[in-house]
């Protein structure tokens, strides 16, 4: 005959055992997503400019490698911003990605998305820069 105590008691001791793996699971994978990422490098200002250089005024990279910070100092100004899929500029910390306020707006990313980078003022444009990709998010003419 079987003994349905002892069923009963497997059949509990599995369904706990699966909930505090799940548990478990879940407050790490938590953890590790609220910890700073030190895998990526970010971008500094001056970097973020000589992709601009490059990407869209066509700059060629050797020219571009011999560029020193005196050599782009007092050619842009640079700010720290988030820009949301929709288009809205935050103002942000560059070291805890904390948003402020907001403080304009802009196309839409153009890999779509949220992103955190640098906004470069060059020749009355504002360029956007993702602070870790490199990548253009998206740039408007600051003159119209």
């Amino acid at each position: 005959m079987v003994n349905p105590d002892g069923s009963r008691n497997k059949v509990i001791l599995i369904v706990l055992l699966s909930v505090g793996f799940t548990l478990a699971m879940y407050l790490v994978i938590n953890y590790s997503l609220n910890q700073q990422s030190t895998t990526f490098a970010r971008l500094i200002p001056e970097e973020a400019y000589v992709i601009i250089l490059h990407d869209v005024f066509n700059k060629p990279m050797e020219d571009l490698l011999n560029i020193t910070f005196d050599d782009v100092r007092g050619k842009f100004s640079a700010q720290y911003v988030m820009i949301n899929g929709e288009g809205i500029i935050y103002e942000a910390d560059k070291d805890s990605h904390t948003t402020s306020k907001v403080i304009g707006m802009t196309n839409e990313p153009l890999s779509g998305g949220s992103h955190f980078g640098w906004e470069i003022t060059f020749n009355g444009t504002k360029y956007y820069v993702d602070s870790t990709s490199g990548r253009i998010i998206s740039f408007v003419n600051a003159s119209k």
